[in-house]
Formats: structure tokens, sequence, C-alpha cells
């Protein structure tokens, strides 16, 4: 894979991740609630991880920069302790297919901050999690309907930069279905260049559990 599509794999699971843990914990309190307790983060998303075994979803991935429009859609589908595999239908990499084989957290997140300091898949996790907690105000805005699923949405934004870096200065609002506790939607902005860049990220058809070799999912880890 990619690095380029490496980083957008990563950056969807960790800023799902957050939405995901706050309505499992269930953490829907009032809305314009901030979520800042990191320590409680990583137990609940380690809690998560141990109790799935598995998902498969179609992740449709825009990006748009003035005029120009760049889209991909992908079929992703992930075996705990097995394997995770990425089928391109759409964009630069179509008809490709990408299979990691154990993918465990220390392959697909290198380099990151959290490995140095917690070992076992689970806990690399929580401390992903955790550490995206710190690094953004993350605010539950409330619940609303989109195409007819109830979603909980959340604001992430980021906190200061020390760097003075703006490309790196990126906000995000993820849409979480409320009933299933799974990520529906992300959306991300940021500027580079002097031009606004938006970065959408739909999951659609998402099941939870083993995929079968037909890739669909099995029934297996629990979605509460």
């Amino acid at each position: 894979m990619s690095q380029r599509h490496s980083d957008t794999v990563r950056r969807g699971v960790l800023v799902g991740l957050v939405g995901l843990l706050s309505v499992t914990a269930g953490c829907l309190a009032p809305a314009g609630t901030e979520i800042d307790d990191s320590d409680a983060v990583a137990e609940q998303v380690e809690s998560r991880y141990e109790t799935l075994d598995g998902f498969e979803a179609t992740m449709v991935r825009t990006v748009e920069r003035g005029d120009d429009r760049e889209a991909t859609r992908a079929t992703v589908a992930f075996d705990k302790g097995d394997y995770l595999r990425i089928a391109y239908h759409d964009g630069p990499n179509a008809g490709q297919t990408t299979v990691i084989d154990d993918p465990s957290p220390s392959r697909l997140f290198a380099g990151g901050s959290a490995e140095s300091s917690r070992t076992g898949a689970a806990a690399i996790y929580g401390a992903l999690a955790a550490d995206l907690v710190e690094q953004y105000e993350v605010v539950y805005d409330g619940t609303e309907t989109v195409d007819g699923q109830r979603v909980a949405v959340y604001t992430l934004n980021p906190s200061t930069n020390a760097t003075g870096d703006q490309r790196r200065l990126t906000e995000r609002q993820v849409s979480v279905d409320v009933d299933r506790m799974v990520p529906v939607r992300i959306e991300s902005t940021w500027t580079a260049d002097g031009r606004e860049i938006t970065e959408t990220i739909r999951f659609e058809n998402v099941s939870l559990g083993v995929p079968n070799s037909t890739g669909a999912a099995t029934k297996g880890g629990a979605a509460t």
C-alpha cells in the first residue's frame, strides 16, 4: 500500500474511533460537551477492540481542492489478527487489491508515539485514540438524521500548533450511527498552499464480524 493510502486508512480509523468509542461509552451528553479524558478514552477503545472480531465496509473518499475533485471507492475488509484487504473500485488504483497479512497496529501505524509506551494491539489502539483526544478539542454536537439514520456528531478542532504549519491544522467532523455504533461520515478541512481542501470519507454497507471468503462479514464481534 502506498504511503498516501496508508495515511488515509490510518486517519479514517483514528477519527472514526473517537466518535465510535464515545457512543459506545454512552457519552451522549448535552450538546457542546467536550470529551477530554484521554485515559477514559483509551480504556473504552481497548475494550471495544477486544470485542471486535472484524468488519467490512465500502469506503468512499472524496477530496475537493477548489474546482478539482478526486474520488476513490474501495471495499475494506478487516479480520483481526489475520488480514486487512483493500479492493479499489474507482480512483487511481481502480482494479487493484492490497492485502496486509497479520495487520497488527505496529505495522499499520508505524512511527506512532503510542507504540513506544504501550504493548499489545488493544493497548496501542487505545493509546492512539488517547493521543488524538489530547491533540484535538473533541466536542459532542448532538444528534441528527442522515439518510434515515440517527447519527451522533462530533467536532474535532486542533489544539494550538506549535510548529505553525497551517497544513496540519485540520478541522474534522465525525458522524456515528447511534444504533449500530459505527462511523458513517468523516469530513476534514485544512489549508495548503493557500487553498482550502475538503476531504470527505463515507462508510457504507458496514458489517461487523469476521469477513467470509465472499467478502461479507459473518456474525462475530460485539457491537456494544
